[in-house]
């Protein structure tokens, strides 16, 4: 019921207390009437005797996972609430949740909710109010709650179709590598060792150290500086330059190369399968732009090879 319902039902009661029964007018008055003023009198004594918590979210998930929210209702005192709606602000672009429930015997109650991860890096997740309503619908509140947490998501794993970049800290096959040399020794720069992994490109193996120890052995490049490829995360750069991001990173490094991707003053860089996973991890916990012109685009550091901005366009490319 409503307030138009509720004048609705004086009106009729009203009718019956002037031309056809006045006991049964007068009754149905005092029944609306009163029944009004208690379901009144309860809501606003209910108003400031009860919270609202959102629950934490921690760990990282993939693109396109349901996330789980879990809201919990104390009660902090006499509390009847029939009609309560959380409003959860679930990102940038997205229909807000609604989450319809009660408050009514119980003292506390656990409701818990979901929403697809809709972009990588940090999925933030806002509860900014609670609306509730009386028993009859005669009253309305609107409380402010401004809470919120965030969720990582890991990049997508997409093919990169952007321009050919080649990786430039690949070795020469003709290169003499010794064990044991590295650029600590002073000299020319050299490679250490590590066991081979699947996905690692068979142009870093050094297969006279793999003959001499009787295992696969892969080259480690120490020396980074200029021969990394650089990729710059702009500060306008929405998720989906991540992706992109990621993909060149991934298909560079299996080609033998070192990159580096910096996004608003840190970096994180990979040169194997196992520090591209944990570039990956990086990314997701980075809190990218929520429109391309939110924030304006700033300048790359020196020595970057690729820029991407916005939704992953290219605005630089420097390759050799």
């Amino acid at each position: 019921m409503h307030i138009g319902g509720t004048l609705t039902a004086i009106t009729i009661s009203v009718v019956f207390m002037l031309y056809l029964n006045g006991d049964i007018g007068w009754a149905l008055i005092y029944i609306i009437g009163g029944t009004a003023v208690l379901s009144l009198v309860i809501f606003f004594i209910s108003l400031s005797h009860f919270k609202v918590k959102l629950g934490e979210l921690s760990g990282v998930t993939e693109f396109g996972r349901n996330i789980e929210l879990e809201f919990t209702l104390q009660k902090t005192g006499f509390c009847l609430l029939p009609f309560i709606e959380l409003c959860v602000d679930v990102g940038a672009g997205d229909y807000p949740l609604r989450i319809r429930t009660a408050l009514l015997w119980g003292k506390e109650k656990r409701v818990k909710a979901s929403f697809v991860a809709a972009h990588c890096g940090l999925n933030r997740v806002t509860l900014s109010q609670a609306v509730v309503n009386d028993f009859l619908g005669l009253a309305r509140k609107r409380v402010k709650l401004e809470q919120s947490t965030q969720k990582a998501v890991l990049p997508r794993v997409v093919e990169y179709d952007g321009p050919e970049i080649l990786p430039n800290t690949l070795p020469s096959e003709e290169e003499e590598i010794e064990e044991g040399v590295t650029v600590r020794t002073g000299g020319m720069p050299g490679y250490e060792h590590r066991d081979y992994t699947p996905g690692d490109s068979p142009r870093r193996v050094n297969y006279k150290l793999s003959a001499k120890k009787g295992k696969l052995m892969v080259r480690l490049d120490e020396s980074q500086g200029s021969k990394t490829t650089n990729i710059y995360l702009a500060e306008n750069a929405l998720p989906a330059c991540a992706d992109k991001a990621f993909a060149l990173a991934g298909r560079l490094v299996v080609r033998g190369g070192t990159v580096r991707i910096t996004h608003r003053g840190d970096e994180r860089t990979a040169a194997t399968p196992e520090t591209l996973d944990r570039m990956r991890e990086w990314l997701a916990f980075r809190e990218f732009a929520e429109t391309p012109d939110a924030i304006p685009e700033d300048i790359a550091p020196p020595e970057t090879t690729v820029i991407f901005s916005g939704g992953g366009i290219i605005t630089q490319l420097e390759v050799g």
